[in-house]
């Protein structure tokens, strides 16, 4: 009877723990250096930005089996706006502090044509279309005082790591990364912050889970979690997690071991969803694929990729 009692509740166990897990499809490595920050589904189009200063666009997504390319979505430095607003990126303190980068995209969403993005260093929430850029001119630091860390503490390296935007409503989500980890939440009517909040930390360790990007549907807030390799599905009413999935495997090695970082943190930067998948950007700061990973996907580099998930009903 005990040997019984223990081999069923091995049997739920591992059926719960299997339930967390998200249905593995593919990983698509890309075929240029350029990294993975930020992504985003507009009409069946998969787009992302990237964190280098050179990185002045929104990119298309154009795969070829195992492999994908890229191309210019919109030009940001053609934009009217741009080199006004590059020079004072350049030349004025930012959240307190110089900043080392002008440009460092690390999210990307849209209401139609209009797009968001997140300049992290700078601590910028840019508004772009067809034809300018535009700094909405959010002021953050009644927020991040009221939470208790002065935002000219908070590193530049650990800042707005992804948004996402809740268009019916007009309300803007920005995913702090740490330092402290937060979902800051802004009202595009006025351009001001109206909330900033936390969910539980899975925090074990001394790594924080970190918020790296979102995505919104349907009044449920969808968060990536990077280094607990996690989804969460949260009621931004409540504040509640409603359900939690995980990331990162394949069929054949977890994202921790696909690079050679020699590091414990986590890769993941982007998140996307359709009706029936779930894409996973991965920024992999052009640290080389991992001899495993070599002879599991024969691809040999320092390429980033997408991670593809079948999305399950409800979530």
């Amino acid at each position: 009877m005990k040997r019984l009692f223990l081999l069923i509740s091995t049997f739920f166990i591992t059926n719960l723990l299997s339930a967390e897990q998200l249905k593995f499809e593919k990983i698509i490595f890309n075929r240029d250096n350029s990294e993975i920050s930020g992504l985003f589904l507009k009409d069946g189009q998969l787009l992302f930005v990237a964190d280098k200063l050179s990185n002045r666009a929104i990119y298309k997504v154009r795969y070829e089996n195992d492999r994908f390319f890229y191309k210019n979505y919109i030009d940001i430095s053609k934009l009217n706006g741009h080199s006004s607003y590059f020079a004072k990126a350049l030349l004025f303190k930012h959240g307190g502090r110089i900043v080392k980068s002008p440009f460092d995209l690390e999210g990307l969403t849209a209401c139609g044509d209009t797009f968001y993005l997140a300049n992290e260093q700078a601590r910028h929430i840019l508004k772009i279309d067809r034809k300018s850029i535009t700094n909405l001119g959010i002021d953050f630091n009644a927020a991040f005082k009221k939470f208790g860390t002065p935002l000219n503490k908070v590193s530049t390296n650990a800042g707005f790591e992804g948004l996402t935007v809740d268009c019916k409503n007009k309300i803007l989500y920005i995913a702090q990364e740490r330092q402290p980890r937060a979902i800051i939440v802004v009202d595009l009517n006025t351009n001001k912050t109206v909330d900033m909040f936390q969910t539980p930390s899975v925090k074990k360790g001394k790594i924080s889970p970190d918020y790296t990007d979102m995505y919104f549907e349907n009044d449920f807030l969808y968060v990536l979690e990077r280094n607990a390799h996690q989804i969460l599905k949260i009621d931004p009413k409540t504040k509640k997690v409603i359900a939690t999935k995980k990331f990162g495997h394949t069929d054949s090695l977890h994202l921790r071991d696909i690079y050679d970082t020699g590091e414990p943190y986590g890769l993941g930067e982007g998140l996307a969803m359709s009706d029936k998948q779930i894409f996973i950007g991965v920024d992999n700061n052009k640290n080389p694929i991992s001899k495993k990973a070599e002879e599991a996907f024969k691809v040999k580099g320092k390429f980033s990729a997408i991670m593809i998930y079948t999305r399950p009903k409800g979530f």
